[in-house]
């Protein structure tokens, strides 16, 4: 009988990743037909654009046309986190920032967590550049059709850091630049291309082997953190004891360095 189940429920996670992936595609369509969006703010370095709110309704309508219990939460919108039925979380298009200044690294995540509470599907599309990140639990993880892993490197002199700091948490300044310099002096070199959802895919696929970041959101991390897992790295928060899901505080990396990297961070820490 749980067999059975089991075999349901793996069905059931296979059709609703292969959704994810097509209303990601559909809506990344969108975005590439765009025409200088109009921009507005919703405060202090946080922008939205028309265009954000026209990602989101292609991906609810789409989804929830195929899935109608299912519950979402999405960056513009809301919605309804605690737990309970099946919850697609939704980042329409982050990177707003890139997508406003034509900077080809924004991106569209979908993630789905189900009724237990665990997060079993990640979708990440960059438009752009046609890649498509996605996985689902236990399924392993792809860019388009191959898979990927994290890399193998063991060596931090040798380590690509994704590493920025948040443009809204001016507090925490002096203990992330301190961060900063502690890994610049000690690895191989430093990015940030601008969207949460693509760093965690980049590490997913070997192009780095650590992305850090404070405060990021749930939508912001959801997707990634499934491809990341499925492809055989980690990811913890910055301090002992704080749920990622919360706090958004993040370490994720290639396994190997993730130590060596929460190591850097106990030394910076306030």
């Amino acid at each position: 009988m749980w067999y059975n189940g089991a075999m349901a429920t793996d069905r059931e996670n296979e059709k609703r990743l292969k959704a994810a992936k097509r209303a990601a595609v559909k809506a990344g369509r969108a975005l590439l037909a765009a025409r200088a969006p109009a921009v507005h703010s919703k405060g202090w370095h946080d922008f939205v654009t028309e265009m954000d709110l026209v990602s989101e309704r292609i991906i609810i309508d789409y989804l929830s046309a195929r899935f109608p219990a299912d519950r979402f939460y999405s960056e513009e919108s809301g919605g309804e986190t605690s737990p309970g039925a099946g919850l697609w979380i939704i980042d329409p298009i982050d990177g707003t920032g890139d997508f406003i200044r034509d900077i080809p690294f924004y991106s569209i995540s979908i993630a789905y967590r189900d009724s237990s509470g665990d997060l079993t599907i990640g979708v990440i599309y960059n438009p752009r550049q046609k890649e498509l990140f996605w996985a689902g639990r236990g399924m392993g993880a792809y860019l388009n059709r191959k898979p990927i892993r994290v890399s193998g490197l063991d060596d931090p002199t040798d380590a690509y850091t994704i590493i920025s700091p948040h443009p809204r948490l001016h507090k925490e300044a002096p203990f992330f630049f301190a961060l900063t310099r502690e890994i610049f002096l000690k690895s191989l070199d430093q990015r940030n291309f601008g969207s949460a959802a693509l760093h965690l895919a980049y590490v997913a696929c070997g192009r780095a082997d650590a992305f850090l970041h404070l405060g990021l959101k749930l939508y912001d991390i959801a997707a990634g953190l499934v491809i990341l897992t499925e492809a055989g790295g980690r990811y913890s928060g910055f301090f002992e004891g704080e749920n990622v899901m919360e706090t958004g505080n993040l370490v994720a990396t290639n396994g190997i360095l993730h130590d060596w990297y929460a190591a850097q961070i106990a030394k910076c820490k306030l």
